[in-house]
């Protein structure tokens, strides 16, 4: 990213597995950077629930962004504490006050909302998805990501753009274990500390497309110092072009091992698929940018096994 001192970059979701390494990055820029967290019952100054419009709005207010990066979000209803309405709340509700606040700032300012190609969702079977192919969201958190990109093209203009990033899968050390790479390295991690040979395993066979998240880190930066889009409202697949099965990653994350680890396929499990294959194109992100996912799916895998075993050792 070249620097722009003038530059007032907001990051929501700071603390989160991209957030944390994009503001790593940032701060060591000439920009004045500001990230914001959930709410965690602290009194940390960056905590603000972005259901909470008014205290929001303040924020954004006194901060007076340039560019916002939106990367909070809720994602699973899997667990108990996590229900339809707050995926909701949280996801568009929060949008839509986040963009409305940046809307009555005096100057003119971009967001940059992090969606997801889970809006394709079943019409990937159609084949790979570019950025005019219709969506068809499968989940609650899919449908909230879809329904913000109708929502910011509704209210960019008087003073706001908007930049619609549909990231493909992306993983790496410190993701959290209900990701599929680190659920294998965490389990892989485990049998290494205590003598064990088999991991329990879902879907082997569904193929994806798979990024390192330092990659992904370089795709937002490059989008944060590109000020020549004229466009208010521009949509962009962002992915590495390189589909494998799950299988591959197993493979990898046991190779790295050292060990022969058997998979053993769970019941809990496995999810059935509407979607054997998630493939999209990326020629309209490679063209503007330039970029492209360099890291090998062998390297990643070989960072975020070293993490878990780092981590179960403790």
């Amino acid at each position: 990213m070249a620097a722009d001192a003038a530059a007032r970059i907001l990051v929501t979701g700071a603390a989160g597995f991209v957030g944390s390494r994009l503001m790593q990055r940032l701060e060591a820029s000439s920009a004045v950077v500001m990230g914001l967290v959930g709410p965690n019952g602290t009194n940390d100054p960056a905590a603000v629930d972005l259901t909470d419009g008014p205290a929001l709005a303040r924020v954004v207010a006194d901060f007076r962004p340039t560019t916002v990066v939106h990367l909070a979000a809720m994602s699973s209803v899997g667990d108990g504490s996590v229900t339809q309405d707050t995926v909701w709340n949280v996801n568009f509700d929060g949008t839509r006050a986040l963009a409305g606040a940046m809307r009555d700032l005096p100057d003119p300012a971009r967001l940059i909302f992090a969606s997801s190609a889970e809006v394709y969702g079943r019409h990937f079977n159609e084949g790979p998805r570019d950025e005019t192919s219709a969506l068809a969201p499968q989940s609650p958190y899919a449908r909230t990501k879809a329904a913000c990109e109708y929502l910011l093209a509704d209210m960019v203009g008087d003073g706001l753009s908007a930049i619609v990033l549909r990231l493909f899968n992306h993983t790496g050390p410190g993701q959290d274990e209900r990701f599929v790479a680190p659920s294998f390295a965490a389990q892989i991690a485990r049998a290494l500390r205590d003598g064990g040979d088999a991991i329990q395993v879902g879907n082997l066979d569904a193929v994806r497309d798979f990024s390192d998240v330092d990659d992904v880190i370089e795709a937002y930066l490059a989008v944060i110092g590109d000020d020549g889009l004229t466009s208010p409202f521009e949509v962009f697949n962002v992915g590495s072009g390189r589909p494998v099965a799950i299988r591959a990653i197993l493979d990898a994350l046991v190779e790295e091992s050292g060990r022969p680890i058997q998979a053993m396929p769970a019941p809990d499990r496995m999810r059935p698929s509407d979607v054997p294959r998630a493939e999209g194109l990326f020629d309209k992100f490679r063209e503007r940018y330039g970029w492209s996912a360099k890291t090998p799916l062998r390297t990643t895998a070989a960072a975020v096994l070293k993490h878990e075993i780092d981590r179960h050792r403790a």
